[in-house]
């Protein structure tokens, strides 16, 4: 399988790298469209639609590709694979449940490939649908198996935190479910998922809970204690306008398996003094708070990536990455360099957008849906793989 990358500030540079690309005779089945909300999606869609390239697409918080980061732009990625070994699904959830919809997405999945794997994005309404993340994992897994191999990252709106959007060939909705299912006894799928961030001070009970919203952290009122944990005292009109995702709150929630998982607070009620949290959270879980990464997680991140690929994925095709919006806030500049590290690592065509929350496995663990993580997925056609080997 062949990867081609290619980026564009408009239409028009989009559609000149397009048709460049394919003097060569190049042809392309499929494309990873990693688009700005401000951009004309419909022209993208036209443009591989007539070539017959199927079409995985979201709207993002930010483009990278090859290593290079960008805003307001689109970013995308062209593979030549077996279109026998792969199929795109997307379904408006908007008034579906969700569980019966993805478990009915995974059964399709399930009948084309004896062993399916799976690229995931979701777009949202972001203020109503914030839980719309670890159900979906689990709805696929309760027709897949556990060991499914999910990766993927919800869709952006260029730091509005309004509505983003997914699209394939067919349609593009503003509360969409996209699959893109993989034959996994014929693409080889693995990858990593790394936040960085580090846990401190004594591990901590969620006492009180309801849906994504925390009450209480060891019976104590959830915000009184972040607010302790930050060493702040807000005043009244302080407190109107503060925003716990501005300021890092993030736990590390521990699980049975593998490496804990990060949920963010995104606001705060100072009326019952609440939090709520970007992803799900249960009564009984386990949390402790945590501080930014530094720079040893870059290479940190980086020596990992460099082991799986000796042991795992010596000669990769592609690269695909989904990193969180809340670490360009928390590296600043770095994100680049987290961003290359890997990029290096493959040197292979990649390309990733900035996410509002991420899916993958954690080490030693079970998929998850994460936040403040980087997670990157490496594709190799296996016939290819068990050639060279």
């Amino acid at each position: 399988m062949q990867a081609k990358s290619i980026k564009g500030n408009s239409t028009e540079e989009i559609k000149s790298a397009f048709e460049n690309c394919l003097t060569d005779g190049y042809r392309p089945t499929l494309a990873f469209v990693f688009i700005s909300i401000k951009q004309d999606r419909e022209f993208v869609r036209e443009l591989l639609d007539q070539k017959g390239i199927q079409i995985f697409g979201a709207t993002t918080g930010g483009e990278f590709i090859d290593g290079e980061i960008c805003a307001g732009t689109i970013a995308i990625l062209l593979l030549d694979m077996d279109p026998s070994k792969f199929m795109v699904l997307l379904e408006d959830y908007s008034d579906k449940d969700t569980d019966l919809l993805t478990q009915s997405m995974a059964r399709k999945a399930k009948e084309r490939f004896n062993n399916p794997s799976f690229i995931l994005s979701i777009s949202i309404k972001v203020v109503s649908d914030s839980d719309c993340g670890e159900p979906i994992l689990r709805a696929i897994e309760s027709v897949t198996g556990p060991d499914t191999i999910i990766w993927g990252g919800r869709a952006g709106d260029d730091l509005l935190f309004n509505e983003t959007i997914v699209f394939s060939n067919e349609q593009s909705l503003i509360r969409g479910i996209l699959l893109l299912v993989l034959d996994g006894d014929q693409v080889l799928v693995k990858g990593q998922a790394a936040s960085g961030q580090k846990a401190v001070g004594t591990e901590k009970t969620i006492t009180k809970a309801v849906g994504n919203w925390v009450f209480e952290i060891d019976h104590q009122p959830a915000a009184e204690m972040a607010m302790k944990y930050l060493g702040l005292n807000l005043t009244e009109d302080e407190a109107e306008t503060f925003y716990p995702v501005d300021n890092n709150i993030i736990f590390s929630v521990s699980r049975n398996q593998g490496d804990p998982v990060l949920r963010g607070a995104g606001i705060i009620d100072w009326k019952n003094k609440s939090l709520s949290i970007l992803g799900s959270i249960n009564e009984g879980d386990k949390i402790r708070l945590t501080i930014p990464p530094d720079f040893e997680v870059i290479e940190e991140v980086s020596l990992n990536a460099e082991k799986m690929k000796k042991e795992e994925l010596p000669d990769p095709d592609a690269l695909l990455m989904f990193s969180c919006i809340g670490r360009l806030g928390q590296f600043g500049p770095l994100v680049g360099e987290e961003i290359e590290g890997i990029r290096k690592v493959f040197n292979v065509p990649m390309a990733g957008f900035f996410t509002y929350g991420e899916f993958g496995r954690t080490k030693n663990g079970n998929n998850e849906f994460h936040n403040n993580t980087c997670c990157w997925v490496a594709l190799k056609e296996k016939q290819q793989f068990d050639h060279q080997v």
